[in-house]
């Protein structure tokens, strides 16, 4: 009977506007509900969703009562946990498409809460479950992104689309959560990190499944800044969802994790052991998404708690450079995250525990040199801030790798690569080998290299090429007689680059080489092999790459000197 009560009810009270009438009936609902609040309960869950302003005025004046306010949430914490969030259906007979559509239960308990916490006295209850709540609404903010409403989510006022039988106009999956959320830490009494989420704009990030991880990060963030005290329970109780069986659960808590170890707040608050081991074993999560996130969390050690660096310095830089051998990351997204982390990792360790694990980590963003350096990756030509990364790291690892014969080795081997990108169409690219080579400088061993690096290479500053390689290879020929062949030889390989700029700058540094060249290097240099190569540039279809071939063929008549 208790269910077909509140049916009529909720019917027969939507003419109703006396304020004292409803108050009336919203006080029966309460004896109602101290005697069956299980059926109740479900009975209100159980009215047709998007709710109507009846239905949310009965889960607002459920509200009212402390004692029952608390049981209902529990109640809803309970089968929050446990139920299916969403399924997996064809979008339409036409497009036949999978997208996520949300069950109808766990969004009608979402909105149940957003509901009751909008009535002041429930307060106290939310003071007593903040952790469950809070930990509750971010694992719900996770498989709500990017999920269609229920199919019978409609109404005789909302139209359908006949052909996909969707809703046009109906309840926002993700944005039931958010607004839940938010409502969570306004009766919380939050109100400075409520402050920063709304400057950030970080409920709106949330809802976009391409910023969803953003907001996440903005909402750890907020949390670490401005309600430490509350992590710990937090993290204990959020940590069971690292192993959920739904990938988007996984991504949405592993970024919050990720984002907590970069404030050193968990280290007051011994937690940051714990974050870490957590982040370890989601590098083997089968989602590319929760590794790229686990590695930032990582990195995010460097900031947070960089004085816990060097206490783990194998087990970071054993976990974080694996991700540049990841397989499964089409996007370079991981590769991405363990570059950018090594830089960070790398300036807060001591000398001693790097200078051995030099050389290895060089071998590992190798690949990606020999990658970028080239341009025959058109993948990896566009993803400028893997070349970034990769450039920035290698300067990184210079400070530890001077003195190592090795180490100065591997720098000679990408030296013309960095000196002819200082062209390249990415000012980004451009910047970081300028600051790049600037720290590499002194690896090389050429006060006359460093000095031409350090008052030419300025990230700020433009640069004039042709006056700088003209004089530069003069000091190359000087200091590095023994690299002319290995230097040449690479230069021409540079022909075939995809980037126009950087085929212009090879000839113009090949033509530079051969007009700075004495005589007794000539049997240093392949001329055949350099005339077949520039010959090749003169046809190229960009006028500027043409126009540097024939200037670099013009410097032959200095062979023509040393002959006669």
């Amino acid at each position: 009977m208790v269910p077909e009560v509140l049916e009529a009810l909720r019917v027969q009270l939507q003419a109703v506007s006396e304020e004292q009438v409803r108050a009336v009936v919203a006080q029966s609902l309460l004896v109602l509900a101290t005697q069956h609040l299980q059926t109740v309960v479900d009975a209100l869950i159980s009215f047709p969703l998007p709710f109507d302003s009846w239905s949310c005025e009965m889960w607002l004046s459920l509200g009212a009562d402390s004692s029952l306010t608390f049981q209902i949430m529990e109640m809803i914490l309970e089968k929050l946990n446990v139920m299916v969030p969403y399924v997996e259906k064809r979008e339409s007979v036409l497009r036949p498409v999978m997208v996520k559509v949300a069950t109808s239960h766990p969004l009608a308990m979402t909105c149940a809460l957003r509901e009751m916490m909008l009535n002041s006295q429930t307060q106290e209850a939310v003071a007593t479950l903040f952790p469950q709540l809070f930990c509750a609404l971010v694992v719900r903010l996770g498989s709500s992104v990017g999920v269609y409403p229920p199919r019978d989510v409609t109404s005789s006022t909302v139209p359908v689309d006949k052909e996909s039988s969707k809703p046009l106009a109906t309840i926002d999956v993700c944005g039931v959560a958010v607004e839940a959320m938010r409502v969570l830490l306004i009766r919380a009494q939050l109100d400075d990190a409520l402050r920063t989420l709304d400057l950030e704009g970080a409920w709106d990030k949330m809802k976009d499944l391409k910023r969803h991880t953003d907001g996440v990060t903005l909402l750890a963030r907020a949390m670490a800044m401005h309600a430490g005290l509350r992590l710990p329970v937090i993290v204990d109780n959020l940590y069971s969802s690292l192993s959920n069986i739904y990938e988007c659960q996984r991504i949405t808590v592993t970024a919050f994790f990720s984002e907590l170890l970069n404030h050193h707040v968990v280290t007051e608050l011994m937690l940051m052991e714990a974050l870490m081991n957590h982040m370890m074993e989601r590098m083997a999560d089968p989602c590319c998404a929760v590794r790229m996130l686990a590695i930032r969390g990582l990195g995010n050690i460097a900031t947070g708690s960089p004085e816990k660096v060097n206490t783990y310095t194998k087990e970071l830089l054993a976990a974080i450079s694996s991700g540049m051998e990841d397989r499964d990351d089409p996007g370079k997204c991981v590769a991405l995250e363990a570059m950018s982390g090594l830089s960070k990792v790398l300036l807060c360790l001591d000398k001693k525990n790097v200078q051995m694990l030099v050389v290895y980590i060089f071998m590992k963003i190798k690949p990606f040199m020999e990658n970028w350096q080239w341009g025959f990756s058109a993948e990896v030509e566009e993803n400028d801030a893997v070349r970034c990364a990769s450039i920035l790291l290698l300067g990184n690892l210079s400070e530890f790798g001077s003195g190592e014969p090795v180490f100065r080795d591997q720098i000679h081997n990408v030296l013309v690569s960095l000196l002819l990108h200082l062209s390249d169409p990415s000012p980004q690219v451009v910047k970081a080998c300028k600051s790049t080579m600037r720290v590499c400088a002194p690896v090389l061993g050429s006060e006359l290299v460093t000095g031409m690096f350090q008052n030419h290479l300025h990230e700020d500053r433009g640069l004039h090429y042709g006056e700088f390689i003209n004089d530069l290879t003069k000091y190359i020929i000087q200091d590095f007689p023994s690299m002319l062949n290995f230097y040449h030889i690479t230069v021409i390989q540079f022909f075939k680059s995809t980037w126009p700029e950087v085929r212009a700058s090879a000839a113009m540094f090949i033509g530079f080489l051969l007009v700075n060249l004495p005589e007794e290097h000539l049997s240093d240099m392949n001329i055949g092999s350099v005339i077949k190569g520039l010959v090749h540039l003169l046809q190229d279809p960009e006028p500027l790459v043409r126009a540097k071939a024939a200037e670099a063929m013009g410097h032959f008549h200095h062979f023509h000197h040393f002959q006669s």
